[in-house]
C-alpha cells in the first residue's frame, strides 16, 4: 500500500445519536492508490473509523459499526434509495438516488455526505436489499402509481 496522501480533508455531517442530530466531524483520508480512511468524531470526542479500497468500501464499514449502536449518518450515502456506481466511478464521491425518474432514464445525483433527513436513511443491509430490488423492477413499474420497487 501507497503510504502516500492524495487526499485529505474533514468536514462536518449530521449523525441521529440516540434519537437526537449531532454535528460530527469526519476526517477523509485517501492514497493515490484509493485506500481510504474516514474517521468519525463525535461532539463528545468518541471516534470510529472505517478503511477500505475507495471511499463507498471505506464509508460501508463506518457505518456498519454505529448501526449496531442505533446510530445513523444522516448523509445522501446512508441513504435508502442510494447507490454507489462501479467501474470508473468507484472512489468518486458521488451517489445515485434511485427512484421512478431513474427508471425513465434521469440521473439524480448527490454527494455522498450531503445532508439526508433521518427518515429516508436506512441500515447498510436495508439499503442493499432495495438496491437489488430496484435493479430487477421493470422500467415500465415507473408508469404505475405507487412506489415501483417492491
Amino acid at each position: 500500500m501507497n503510504d502516500q496522501i492524495d487526499h485529505h480533508e474533514v468536514e462536518s455531517v449530521t449523525c441521529l445519536i440516540d434519537g437526537v442530530e449531532h454535528v460530527c466531524s469526519l476526517e477523509e483520508t485517501a492514497t493515490p492508490d484509493s485506500h481510504w480512511t474516514l474517521v468519525l468524531t463525535t461532539p463528545d470526542g468518541t471516534k470510529w473509523t472505517g478503511a477500505g479500497q475507495g471511499l463507498w468500501t471505506a464509508f460501508v464499514e463506518l457505518r456498519r459499526q454505529l448501526e449496531p449502536l442505533g446510530h445513523r449518518m444522516c448523509c445522501a450515502g446512508a441513504r435508502i434509495d442510494a447507490h454507489m456506481r462501479g467501474g470508473r466511478w468507484t472512489g468518486g464521491d458521488i451517489v445515485d438516488i434511485l427512484s421512478r425518474r431513474t427508471m425513465l432514464g434521469i440521473r439524480h445525483k448527490a454527494f455522498v455526505f450531503d445532508y439526508a433527513p433521518p427518515a429516508k436513511i436506512a441500515t447498510v443491509d436495508e439499503q442493499s436489499a432495495r438496491t437489488d430490488r430496484w435493479f430487477h423492477t421493470p422500467w415500465w413499474r415507473a408508469l404505475l402509481p405507487g412506489d415501483p420497487v417492491r
